[in-house]
This record gives structure tokens, C-alpha cells and sequence, in this order.
């Protein structure tokens, strides 16, 4: 039987949330159950090879515990050589066809900002197109021997229109790989106000380490923020805060310019809570950041948004579509139960091909009924209050 998931507020979330912060503090006192709960959220966070690292020396961890995850930290290091592997073949095949694939996120953070590559799991691997070239390159991994993983729920043409990246393929030695035509999610398809992208000087920035082209340290800043904050509303797990806190260690970031171009993007307000809570769950990457002086603080917000970082995963859906009531309107709130996709610029919606459920009468009814019993649980009406107020913060 699967191990449940820990409520908001619960002694287990709190005490991974204290365990992930390098502050030197002792092993918290919970019982065998909060325990479970504890290790149970980790695995669903890709956070048990980094336990091993920062707890391997406290005794005082039940041995249970430690022995789990120096298993998953072993695993994590064999797998990381695999996927390292499988950059660097998938980004050669594609270079060799004469494209430009830009490795996003964790294929930099794994190899040059963690101290080892097993701290920093990959659930897949990121690579950047752009509109006019992301087909054609799906379609020459394709005839490489990779997977399509696409249920047909939407025309590619429309997914380039209205989705950041193409359904992902599985290669041959089973990585997931997912092609990217932009950074970020455009508006329209969020509840709140999508940043701008200045796509064309990001390129133009990349860098290039170990024969792969990469983000430039301070566009990688960016993108995790937006990427957490933004498009996923902090479902992506306190990796993150790991994530900025051992970048802004590892490089130095012109703070200004940063500012000025969060500003320019209006996604500044969102890089205010998420550095404040690197600067809360990090002290010693701490003095590594900077904020600007003119800017009201999200302290308060970072503080209630943790809970946000270990949401459960399998109810964030249903807490989601109650969210888009509550932050985007009814109007947002029957699209999304309709399966229907817009963006903001054109206006026009796509209905999803709902077959593969068996048709929309029998999704939309299986969807309702999952999203009715999430809903009756406490934690969930939680969650999903925690995500309309979210929202509603990042567009004041």
C-alpha cells in the first residue's frame, strides 16, 4: 500500500522542510509514522539522495531512514551517468542534423552548480528549439529510434501554438526528453499574468561547457523562478531553493541587470518570493543574493508558500481547477473543465481530443468525480487556496 502523503502543516512537512535547510540544526523527534510520511514526500520530490548528503553524519536519523536514502543517493549517481550520457548523444544527434538545442535547467545545475550530479535527480532531459525548427527536430529523433509518448489530444501545430514544449519522447536507453519551443508558458494559459520572454537576447547569451550549449548563468536564474513560481506554481518541490542557492553559490550574478530585466518581464514580483525563501531556507547562499531597495518585501507570502513546495502531486490537479475558479473567474474555470486551451494573443481555443479517455462525457465525468472526493479532504481546499491566493499575489 502506497504511503500517504503528509497534510499541510503537518510535523513531517515541516521537518523535511528544516532537514533540506544546511543550517546545522539536529534531526527532528517524530514518531515512526511521520517518519514514513517524511520519506514518503521525498520520494515524491527527488529529495532523498540530497537527505543522504546534508543528513549523513546525524545519528541521531533513524537508521531506517539513513539506509534509504544512501539507496537512493547510489541510485541517483548510476543514473545520472546514464542521462549525462544521453545529453550528450541526443544534443549531438541534433547538432549533427544542423540544429541548436539549448540544455535547460537541471542538465547545468547536475554537473556544474552541485557538488555531486546524484544530488540534483532528472525526472527528464530539457532542450531548448524555437518554433520554426522544434518539428523537425522531433521528427529526427523519431527516426533516431526514439519514442513518442503523444496521445494525439492536440495537433502539434497547436501545441507549438499554445503549449512551451512538444510531448515528450522516450529514447532508446529510456530517458524522457522533452523539446522545447519556449522558455516559459504564454498568457492565456495560466491564471495569472505570464511574464515576458526576451527569447532573441537569451539565445543570444548562451553558453557553452563540456561541448553543450547551456543558459547563461544569471537567464538560468530567471528561468528557474519563472519556471517554479509562474508556470507550476511552486509544485516543483524545494529542489529549487537547492537549485538557486547552489547557482548564485557557484556563479556571480549582476544583480542589476537581473532586476531591471525581471522588471522588463513583469515577473518581479515572483523573483522576490522565491529569493526570499532561498534567503529563508539558505542562510549561507544568503549573502549571495540581492534585492532591490524600492521593492516591497515578500517575506510574509515566502513564509505561507512552503507548503506550497511539498503540495501533494496526485491531488494538485484537482486543487488546480478550483484555483482557476477562484483566481481566474468562471470563464477561466468551464475551459479548463471543458479541456479547452487558448492563448491570450489570438484568442481562438482548441478543444482537446478527449478519445483516448474514451471520449469527453466519460474524462469529464471520471475529472469531476476524482476532483470531488480530492476537494473533500482539508488539505486539498487548502492547497488549492494556498494556489488562487498565489495568483491573485503575483498580479497586484
Amino acid at each position: 500500500m502506497a504511503r500517504a502523503a503528509a497534510s499541510p502543516g503537518s510535523p513531517a512537512r515541516d521537518a523535511l522542510l528544516a532537514l533540506l535547510s544546511p543550517s546545522g540544526q539536529p534531526a527532528p523527534e517524530l514518531g515512526p509514522a511521520a517518519w514514513e510520511q517524511l520519506d514518503a514526500m521525498a520520494v515524491q520530490h527527488r529529495l532523498q539522495p540530497l537527505l543522504h548528503h546534508l543528513t549523513r553524519e546525524c545519528a541521531s536519523i533513524p537508521a531506517e531512514m539513513r539506509l534509504r536514502w544512501k539507496g537512493a543517493y547510489r541510485a541517483a549517481a548510476a543514473s545520472a551517468l546514464i542521462v549525462r550520457a544521453e545529453l550528450d548523444h541526443t544534443c549531438g544527434l541534433l547538432e549533427a542534423a544542423g540544429f541548436r538545442p539549448i540544455a535547460l535547467k537541471g542538465a547545468w545545475l547536475a554537473w556544474h552548480a552541485y557538488p555531486h550530479p546524484a544530488l540534483r535527480p532528472m525526472r527528464d532531459l530539457d532542450l531548448l528549439l524555437d518554433e520554426t525548427s522544434v518539428i523537425a527536430a522531433y521528427e529526427v529523433l523519431l527516426c533516431e529510434g526514439y519514442r513518442a509518448t503523444d496521445t494525439g489530444e492536440l495537433a502539434l501545430a497547436d501545441v507549438i501554438r499554445l503549449d512551451k514544449h512538444l510531448p515528450a519522447l522516450i529514447s532508446p536507453r529510456g530517458i524522457s526528453i522533452e523539446l522545447h519551443q519556449r522558455l516559459w508558458e504564454i498568457a492565456g494559459r495560466t491564471d495569472h499574468a505570464a511574464p515576458a520572454v526576451a527569447d532573441a537576447a537569451i539565445r543570444a547569451r548562451t553558453i557553452r561547457q563540456g561541448g553543450i550549449a547551456f543558459l547563461a548563468p544569471q537567464d538560468l536564474l530567471g528561468h528557474l523562478i519563472v519556471h517554479a513560481v509562474y508556470d507550476h506554481r511552486l509544485d516543483c518541490g524545494p529542489l529549487v531553493l537547492s537549485d538557486i542557492a547552489f547557482l548564485v553559490e557557484q556563479e556571480e550574478i549582476d544583480w542589476p541587470s537581473f532586476w531591471a530585466g525581471a522588471r522588463d518581464g513583469g515577473w518581479d514580483r515572483g523573483a522576490r518570493l522565491m529569493l526570499a525563501m532561498v534567503r529563508r531556507a539558505h542562510p549561507r547562499a544568503a549573502g549571495r543574493l540581492a534585492f532591490p531597495a524600492d521593492e516591497g518585501s515578500a517575506d510574509a507570502l515566502a513564509e505561507q508558500s512552503a507548503r506550497l513546495l511539498l503540495q501533494d502531486l496526485s491531488t494538485r490537479q484537482s486543487a488546480g481547477v478550483f484555483a482557476t475558479l477562484a483566481a481566474g473567474g468562471g470563464g477561466a474555470f468551464l475551459r479548463r473543465i471543458a479541456g479547452r486551451r487558448k492563448a491570450a494573443k489570438d484568442g481562438h481555443a482548441t478543444v482537446r481530443d478527449m478519445s483516448s479517455e474514451g471520449g469527453f462525457r466519460r474524462w469529464a465525468g471520471a475529472r469531476l468525480w476524482r476532483t470531488l472526493r480530492d476537494m473533500a479532504r482539508a488539505e486539498v481546499r487548502g492547497q488549492s487556496r494556498d494556489l488562487a491566493r498565489l495568483s491573485r499575489w503575483l498580479d497586484t
